[in-house]
């Protein structure tokens, strides 16, 4: 099968970018035909060793070349036998929708809602299959947008398990004894610096435990870097703002604690990853967060924007150590069994099937 996939801002640090990659490793690795089209990003390189065609225009995401992005991708659908395309933001919808409609109806499409957003501009959510990768999405996508129900279908956000690097196991166990004999704890959470993350909640937390043992890395990029790095310096934190990158197991490693201090995420790939490593976990009580993570059993959850429950959380999970790590055990048994490409990608794989078989 012939797949191209559109998504604006291919870039580390954007959990949509890293969902497309993993979709499109593994279809191309289970014998499908994928492309990537894009206007840009700076992770073209994890593309490579799989050697997935891309194919960036900075242009595409201007509405203003609306018409041009849409002649663009028609030849491209035309040229490479497109059998799907599988678009992963709005607008891109609605240039797969327009090629379909304008030039070949026979083209089906597909789109994964990844956001959970405020208001509906009736030219989106139009494609042929809309995957809602959380029951939050979902809700959003039947009941306040009344998209009809057949054409949605849940499939969850999901991690790749070649992530996990067996070898390095015992060197994981000797790094955790040894932190323990220090006494400190090294809190890691990663994400874009906005504010829909709600990092000022993380950062004050930090600052109300007020222990100079607890080490804080924040990995990302956004518009909100300068204002937590003066947060930062004016409370003396020991805080670490990192860039994006590939290669994060470091980071994973070094971590006693994974948070995320989100007031809206659908099902963030982080809170995944987080499990996938088997990392003690603390989110906040809201959307994709509270379907995955039952509190006191797979991880804890907080009162969103609540600085101090967050910090007694924190608190919890560096006194219990023992109780720590077996949270941290039930959420990677969890991630293994239901949320990973093992099991994503036949789900994926059977609504291309179905739609293709239609006009067969």
């Amino acid at each position: 099968m012939n797949i191209l996939h559109l998504t604006p801002d291919f870039n580390y640090v954007d959990g949509r970018s890293y969902y497309v990659f993993l979709l499109l490793k593994y279809l191309k690795r289970n014998g499908h035909n994928v492309f990537l089209f894009t206007n840009g990003g700076d992770s073209f390189d994890r593309l490579e060793e799989s050697e997935i065609p891309v194919f960036s225009d900075g242009p595409l995401s201007s509405k203003s070349s609306y018409l041009k992005s849409v002649k663009l991708i028609s030849e491209f659908t035309k040229k490479n036998n497109i059998d799907i395309i599988h678009s992963h933001h709005r607008y891109y919808e609605l240039i797969a929708n327009s090629v379909s409609a304008i030039y070949n109806s026979k083209l089906k499409t597909v789109f994964t809602a990844l956001s959970i957003v405020d208001r509906r501009y009736l030219v989106e959510y139009k494609s042929d299959k809309i995957i809602a990768v959380s029951n939050s999405i979902k809700r959003m996508l039947t009941e306040k947008f009344n998209v009809k129900k057949s054409k949605v279908v849940l499939i969850p956000n999901f991690v790749d398990s070649e992530e996990l690097d067996k070898a390095n196991d015992n060197s994981k166990k000797e790094l955790q004894k040894s932190k323990i004999a220090n006494q400190r704890t090294h809190l890691l959470s990663i994400g874009r610096f906005h504010k829909e993350k709600d990092y000022h909640t993380l950062l004050n937390a930090v600052t109300i435990l007020n222990d100079h043992n607890i080490h804080l890395s924040l990995v990302g990029e956004g518009p909100e870097r300068s204002t937590y790095e003066k947060f930062i310096e004016k409370n003396s934190l020991k805080a670490q703002l990192i860039s994006p990158r590939r290669n994060l197991k470091e980071y994973f490693q070094k971590a006693d604690i994974c948070l995320l201090s989100s007031v809206r995420d659908p099902f963030p790939g982080f809170m995944l990853q987080s499990g996938l490593h088997k990392k003690p976990f603390i989110g906040s009580d809201i959307d994709g967060i509270s379907e995955l993570i039952v509190d006191n059993q797979n991880g804890l959850l907080f009162k969103k924007q609540n600085p101090s429950d967050l910090s007694a959380k924190i608190k919890k999970f560096i006194v219990d150590r023992v109780f720590a790590s077996q949270c941290g055990e039930n959420l990677q048994t969890l991630v293994l069994k239901k949320y990973t490409e093992k099991t994503i990608i036949p789900m994926i794989e059977e609504v291309y099937f179905n739609l293709t078989q239609v006009d067969r």
